[in-house]
């Protein structure tokens, strides 16, 4: 999804061009600003993919402003926009994208969106090596030809200490070694360590390229440059999200499509329980959040859907269910109220020997 930014020192251009762009899918964030040095600032600390800038403005400029931020963010998109065609020849000599005049109309935006999307496929390099860690433990990898292929390792100490690198990223020896040998003498984790390491090196082919996994002085990384894992995606949209909690829906749908269950599941690794549960209660907080978001704005099927989610993580919320039969109720959908109550009743009886505390009369008047 696109991170985008607009940066104009007119606040209805503003509130037009955000309208425009949020009709348009892809899209994940889109931060505002009437001043341009805000909006630098905000560049700063903070990826943008896209940056939509007024022409005319005080202090700094859209033309300046965009030679700033490709200064900055050599990744970055820039869109100008202005009231006029005059600057058209000297935008496009400092290498935007595009050039837009105002009024900007959606089908005109249709077609930047478009170059935007086209160019940024060109440029997302395609990783040699895929983990999957939500739901499992998955490595996939590439042949010569491109084609995708699973990666098994020899033992599962080889895939306990892939895992553990993937989750970590840069980890001293020493946590290695207490972690995974804690049984061993020093001197003889050790050795497990590095032939361990070997075993994962061969077998995903970092002994062939050269990079991977490094060791400098007392610590082992795992170069992330050229590998795709879901658990990272994930904590990248868990930041976004907190950041632009406006866009949270978009964000979240993403973030569900990455959530496939609980980190390493199957897999007995008592290191991974704390940060496996974390990640949870994360996920599960954001549901929250978005259900509640689409409550309050009288969209009730988004707000079932996200409570059914949570209820897949945690059945025994019994405010969950309950908050589900009066919006069912509320819809006049009486028998799937009913259904909801039935399987919480019967829930509690098999697992905790009790009754729900409200009766269903009680729920749905």
């Amino acid at each position: 999804m696109l991170r985008l930014m607009i940066v104009d020192d007119e606040e209805m251009a503003i509130r037009r061009l955000k309208r425009l762009l949020s009709e348009i899918g892809g899209i994940g964030s889109i931060e505002t600003f009437l001043d341009p040095q805000d909006g630098y600032e905000y560049a700063k600390a903070h990826d943008i993919d896209v940056a939509f800038l007024d022409i005319s403005m005080p202090d700094i400029n859209g033309m300046r402003l965009s030679v700033l931020l490709t200064e900055m963010q050599r990744n970055i998109d820039i869109v100008l926009v202005t009231g006029s065609d005059e600057y058209a020849v000297k935008a496009y000599a400092i290498n935007v994208l595009d050039y837009i005049v105002k009024p900007v109309t959606s089908e005109r935006l249709a077609i930047t969106m478009e170059k935007v999307q086209r160019v940024r496929r060109q440029d997302d390099p395609i990783p040699n090596l895929e983990v999957q860690l939500f739901g499992g433990f998955k490595i996939i990898g590439r042949t010569t030809e491109g084609k995708k292929e699973a990666i098994r390792l020899r033992t599962p100490k080889t895939e306990e200490l892939f895992a553990f690198l993937a989750c970590k990223r840069t980890v001293a020896r020493e946590e290695v070694t207490e972690t995974l040998w804690q049984n061993l003498a020093p001197d003889n984790a050790l050795k497990n360590l590095n032939s361990t390491l070997y075993a994962i090196r061969k077998a995903v082919g970092y002994d062939r390229s050269g990079g991977g996994i490094t060791t400098t002085g007392n610590e082992i990384r795992l170069e992330t440059d050229d590998l795709r894992c879901d658990l990272y995606e994930f904590e990248r949209l868990i930041k976004e999200i907190r950041r632009a909690p406006g866009e949270r829906a978009g964000l979240l749908e993403q973030a569900e499509a990455l959530y496939k269950g609980p980190l390493l599941k199957g897999r007995s690794y008592e290191w991974a329980i704390e940060m496996s549960r974390s990640l949870e209660q994360q996920y599960i907080d954001l549901l929250e959040l978005t259900a509640q978001h689409h409550w309050t704005h009288d969209r009730q099927q988004q707000t079932l859907h996200y409570y059914g989610e949570l209820l897949k993580i945690d059945a025994m919320r019994e405010d969950i269910h309950y908050k589900m039969m009066r919006l069912y109720a509320d819809l006049g959908r009486k028998n799937e109220a009913m259904k909801q109550y039935r399987e919480l009743e019967q829930l509690l009886q098999r697992e905790l020997g009790t009754s729900p505390d409200l009766r269903l009369e009680d729920v749905i008047s």
